[in-house]
């Protein structure tokens, strides 16, 4: 079953992660895409749409009004699925999406078991960041277009066999097998995430840090630097939103550092050959060097938080 899988990818009408607007899917059957499926939802919940959400994707109140509802929805995706792994970019994202929408609506979890290519990402190629564009660039993947779902999904579904190809294996199992990782798994009542088997949760016993927090959140142990200035909150307050769920704040960009929190500007404005900060430059230098370090943008940081 491995040599088939179906990759997925939501839009959301808010900032809630249940008000799923849209999905996409492609069916991957012998590294070809034999199929694909796609609608509008109308997204569960009071919140309705939200204007910078409508920004980034285009999907309005308006264009979702005849769309299914999430029950129905969610019973044409596990239709289309069919017991195959799911596949996506940032699955504390689209996994979150089904498990917020699915309570949102009063409905059980759905069974599935999951794959996320942003992990993949990080343990196939060296980048600063890892937004689905900056992999598809890295893989020679030509991206059809950003924040629509179906395009997305056939984004994640690409890099998914250009990690394979990288790996030189042909399914799904053989490539986890390859980098030791076992599938995410959602279940009626629980949820497992898609994380390398021996993994270290904790880096180091930081102070400030809460090493109570749960350690499947995204930012748990990481050592993290901010520049620039955020837009949502202060820097205090994102330090100590950071503690709480088990990340560290700290001054500089060095060896120890994780990830590098950029504010104000998205990290899609930084190219090869365009002046950027000491710490950007820090970074990059770091990076070149074979250290582990990431660039994320202020929206990405929000999300962490809440994943």
């Amino acid at each position: 079953m491995s040599r088939e899988w179906v990759a997925i990818d939501f839009e959301t009408a808010n900032s809630s992660r249940g008000s799923a607007c849209a999905v996409g899917m492609c069916l991957v059957r012998d590294g070809v895409v034999v199929d694909r499926w796609s609608t509008y939802i109308q997204p569960p919940g009071d919140g309705g749409f939200d204007s910078f959400n409508t920004a980034l994707h285009g999907i309005t109140a308006e264009a979702v009004r005849s769309a299914p509802t999430w029950p129905r929805a969610l019973a044409q995706i596990v239709d289309f699925a069919a017991g195959r792994p799911l596949v996506t970019h940032n699955a504390a994202f689209d996994v979150g999406v089904i498990r917020g929408a699915c309570t949102a609506s009063s409905l059980p979890w759905p069974e599935l078991s999951y794959v996320c290519t942003l992990v993949i990402s990080r343990l196939t190629w060296q980048l600063l960041t890892y937004r689905l564009p900056f992999v598809a660039a890295a893989a020679g993947i030509a991206m059809s277009g950003h924040h629509e779902a179906q395009a997305d999904a056939d984004t994640a579904a690409q890099v998914m066999l250009a990690a394979m190809r990288f790996h030189h294996v042909d399914t799904v199992d053989d490539l986890l097998d390859t980098l030791r990782i076992p599938y995410g798994r959602l279940t009626r009542d629980s949820w497992t995430g898609f994380r390398q088997r021996g993994s270290s949760t904790t880096r180091r016993e930081i102070p400030a840090a809460n090493l109570d927090a749960d350690p499947s959140t995204m930012l748990y142990g990481l050592n993290v630097c901010f520049t620039g200035t955020l837009t949502t909150m202060t820097r205090a307050e994102a330090q100590q939103r950071l503690a709480e769920r088990g990340g560290q704040a700290v001054s500089g960009v060095s060896k120890r550092t994780d990830l590098l929190v950029v504010g104000m500007a998205d990290p899609a404005r930084f190219a090869v050959g365009m002046e950027v900060s000491g710490k950007h430059r820090k970074a990059q230098e770091l990076l070149g060097r074979g250290h582990k370090i990431e660039m994320i943008g202020e929206i990405d940081f929000v999300e962490w938080l809440g994943s």
